[in-house]
């Protein structure tokens, strides 16, 4: 009687324990799964921030070659310019774009001229970086497309070089180049372009150009998770590495899993199922409340797009437009930086809906809408003020930049588009435009708008007198 008591309490304590075995084995499973979708949902989170970093690194870049279009395309409308005023014109885009320490003209496999040459360069240094300029005119085909590397004289201090070819009578074996200082310029960018800090670091090849103080390496942390993305900016190639920026959170969660294991063993059979079921539970309204959240972002992001979003054009509209002009002038007049506000009108918008119909004239809006967003620059702000009317803000420009753009705009001529309703030969309209600048500290944003709106009907009337396209159409 006595045996078989004993029997049955070392076959209970035997299943007990089996049964705690197991459940232990299925929370570590459990906890492993979880850390593992963890690592993953971190990893997705890192990948989603550094391709939206590379993509605006891009559009960062290529807002800096705008003043090396700017110059190229100076050179094309005055190709007799004398040395004098070029190293003027080169000075100034050194002293108004940021990070340029250099710009000059190179042709054939001549040495480069320099226009502005960095002053903060050595000459053993300025050689090397000629070097590497004429090295590059040897390859087939940079004359034709806008090119790009990088030359690192010294490895701490490497060197981002952009070409503008020139097509034009003498010089049409050559172009505008600009050198740029890449650390303070990629500093500059995410220190200010992350939504949070997150370690990284930029390649090209094997050269590093830059690496962010809180980088964890091989050695600091040999299981460090490292996401790449590679990025191109004209025939460079970069490799952007990011590190998650919570990987303090990951190793608390660790030791945590650790100890819910060993508590699991010690509390036994129930409190090992009633932990699975809370951490089940929990899993499960971790997923529902981030699906739901992610619904949320998704169509609040919708909404913030349709909200600053004219619907005919895609262009911005006029509450963003006034929002964004009042931060521009405020910065403008701040660090007294130049800023040029010019106002576009449609000339014979009217007639045009008059004989083709409401559709011919929203293909119309469409298409300068698209020919405007042709030739302005990245940084350059457009939008739909409101019926046949588009204003676009210039910032960093002045006087005689703004009259050049605004006098490249009056030259565009779009043929109407055929809506289907035209019996005779389609129209071209033209565009009549109106410009001005923030002079005074005191100027407002609703004063620059009225001062190009006066401007714009001062232009109007003075071209008055001479008929359009659309009104000899019409006879």
């Amino acid at each position: 009687m006595w045996r078989s008591g004993t029997r049955r309490r070392h076959r209970r304590i035997l299943v007990a324990a089996v049964v705690t075995l197991l459940t232990s084995v299925a929370l570590l499973g459990l906890i492993g799964v979880t850390r593992w979708r963890g690592r993953q949902a971190v990893q997705h989170d890192t990948r989603t921030v550094i391709v939206q970093t590379g993509e605006e690194l891009v559009r960062r870049l290529e807002s800096r070659r705008g003043t090396l279009t700017f110059l190229q395309d100076t050179l094309r409308r005055q190709p007799n310019l004398t040395p004098e005023a070029l190293d003027a014109m080169g000075a100034s885009a050194v002293q108004h774009t940021r990070h340029l320490i250099g710009v000059g003209l190179v042709q054939g496999g001549r040495p480069p001229v320099w226009w502005a040459a960095p002053r903060s360069l050595s000459a053993q240094t300025l050689n090397q970086v000629k070097g590497a300029i004429v090295q590059r005119t040897r390859l087939r085909g940079v004359w034709r497309v806008p090119s790009t590397f990088i030359t690192a004289p010294s490895p701490d201090d490497p060197l981002l070089v952009m070409f503008e070819p020139l097509q034009i009578g003498p010089v049409r074996q050559g172009a505008v180049f600009g050198v740029f200082a890449v650390k303070p310029l990629l500093d500059d960018f995410f220190s200010s372009g992350l939504p949070q800090r997150y370690p990284v670091q930029v390649l090209d090849g094997q050269t590093l150009l830059y690496r962010s103080s809180d980088w964890q390496g091989a050695r600091e942390n040999p299981h460090a998770l490292i996401v790449e993305h590679p990025m191109r900016v004209d025939a460079a190639r970069w490799t952007i590495q990011m590190q998650p920026g919570n990987t303090g959170v990951v190793k608390t969660l660790s030791w945590f899993n650790v100890l819910l294991i060993g508590l699991s063993i010690i509390a036994g059979l129930g409190i090992t199922t009633i932990v699975w079921i809370l951490a089940a539970r929990t899993w499960i309204l971790q997923r529902a409340v981030a699906r739901r959240t992610a619904a949320l972002r998704r169509a609040s992001q919708r909404l913030r797009q349709m909200a600053i979003t004219d619907e005919l054009t895609g262009l911005y509209n006029r509450r963003f437009f006034l929002n964004r002009l009042t931060w521009e002038c405020e910065r403008a007049k701040r660090y007294h930086r130049p800023l040029a506000c010019l106002m576009v009108d449609v000339n014979g918008f009217k007639q045009v809906n008059d004989r083709l119909g409401h559709l011919a004239g929203d293909l119309v809006l469409q298409q300068v809408a698209r020919e405007l967003q042709a030739l302005l620059r990245q940084s350059d702000i457009l939008a739909r003020l409101g019926g046949d009317e588009f204003v676009i803000a210039l910032p960093e420009t002045g006087h005689d930049q703004a009259a050049l753009v605004a006098e490249k705009l009056r030259h565009i001529r779009i043929r109407v588009p055929d809506s289907g309703a035209a019996r005779t030969a389609l129209p071209t309209v033209s565009l009549s435009v109106g410009m001005s600048r923030v002079q005074q500290p005191t100027d407002s944003p609703q004063t620059v708008l009225d001062a190009a709106d006066r401007s714009l009907y001062a232009h109007k009337r003075q071209s008055h007198s001479q008929e359009s396209p659309l009104l000899r159409s019409a006879r």
